[in-house]
């Protein structure tokens, strides 16, 4: 998994053109005059206006680097300690009441404070993503988790920061540790602060009629579902009840409605569903109040081309239909489950149409047609079924 960190892009002097007035550079005017010179036989003078330009060049790059790359290259050098360190001493400085979300300067054209404070905590969210792919430590786990919920708590609206964030939980949401964390330190490591975090980019998003920013906002909440399914995989920890009564669950309906034609959200969405409620009865009951079968089905059908999607929604469909969910494991509170009930409403949200859809576009997925099969004979469908085709 990559962390990507956008920036706001500025206008910069190319090597030879100068934005700003449209002339030549001092290095391109040096090395125009250094080719005549050369080729009249004045060596020593072509070749120091060769160098000069040389250095001019050197010297113009070095000043259009700004503070984000030139952190970036620090960071990326520093070790996972020493990284840390330096992330760890920015909570100590002082900042101001409100943070700001946009590039602001001083008046001697220097980042501000605050402003430089969050281009750290950017790259230090990048740097940390990184170091973890080359070595998965559990020690580093657990940094990355303390960052992510530190700036997730300082800049809770700032789009950058919290896809950041989200982005570097997902990444290391399978870690035990870090899963110990979100059950038994619930005052620093709760999972609301990630879930609210979504939630108020979700509600960014509804309002937000910038497509390159919407697209962020898309990309947040794929991580966001992926990290919410992760963390509770297996559930061994007993996560997935937590997310749910955090409105983990609902987050993830109401991104997937609304993204409903973006197939990367699409596919997540469906996956952290499958992953949240396996075996949990208790969650099915409050994915079918949820209005979730519905939502299933309206994303298979959104995505009629997309392997995954109707892979993970066909797995999902079946899930939430067997005959006998009541034997499942954690129904010791006897939880009322009427399987005829959640079919019929499965029938009314299009089940048919969907299910016998994606048998048709994706006859060579053994996992969409056996369970396609069943699904269909189970139900009472009228029609021939489709049979698996090997390619």
């Amino acid at each position: 998994m990559t962390l990507v960190v956008t920036r706001n892009s500025k206008d910069k002097d190319s090597l030879f053109f100068s934005k700003t007035t449209g002339g030549l550079t001092p290095p391109s005017v040096a090395w125009l005059l250094a080719g005549p010179l050369i080729l009249t036989g004045q060596y020593r003078w072509g070749i120091a206006a060769f160098v000069i330009g040389l250095i001019w060049a050197l010297k113009l790059a070095m000043e259009q680097i700004d503070d984000s790359d030139r952190i970036e290259m620090r960071y990326n050098v520093l070790s996972p300690e020493d990284l840390m360190a330096e992330l760890e001493s920015l909570e100590d400085e002082s900042t101001t009441t409100t943070t700001t979300t946009t590039t602001t300067t001083s008046a001697t054209g220097n980042p501000s404070s605050e402003t430089s404070k969050r281009i750290k905590y950017l790259e230090g969210l990048a740097a940390l993503a990184k170091k973890y792919n080359q070595q998965k430590k559990p020690q580093l786990a657990l940094w990355c988790q303390q960052i992510a919920f530190t700036t997730l708590r300082l800049y809770p609206t700032d789009n950058e920061i919290v896809a950041g964030s989200i982005s570097l939980l997902a990444l290391i949401a399978k870690d035990t540790q870090t899963r110990k964390r979100y059950k038994y330190q619930p005052n620093d490591y709760g999972l609301s602060v990630p879930i609210d975090a979504l939630k108020k980019t979700l509600e960014r998003a509804k309002e937000e009629e910038d497509e390159t920013k919407e697209e962020l906002f898309a990309e947040t909440l794929r991580k966001g579902c992926l990290f919410l399914g992760a963390v509770c995989n297996d559930n061994e920890d007993g996560l997935a009840m937590q997310v749910v009564q955090e409105g983990g669950l609902e987050l993830i309906l109401d991104a997937a409605n609304w993204f409903r034609l973006h197939e990367a959200v699409s596919n997540w969405a469906l996956w952290a569903i499958f992953t949240l409620a396996f075996d949990q009865l208790q969650i099915k009951v409050q994915l079918v109040r949820c209005l979730g079968i519905p939502t299933i089905c309206e994303l298979m059908k959104n995505n009629p081309s997309s392997l995954e999607v109707n892979r993970h929604g066909t797995a999902l469909l079946f899930d939430l239909l067997r005959e006998n969910p009541n034997d499942s494991p954690d129904n010791a509170n006897n939880i009322k489950w009427d399987p005829w009930e959640v079919r019929k409403m499965a029938l009314a949200s299009g089940l048919h149409d969907v299910v016998f859809s994606a048998m048709n576009e994706f006859s060579d997925s053994m996992d969409i047609m056996m369970m396609g099969q069943e699904i269909l004979i189970g139900t009472g469908f009228q029609g021939d079924v489709p049979v698996y085709q090997q390619m």
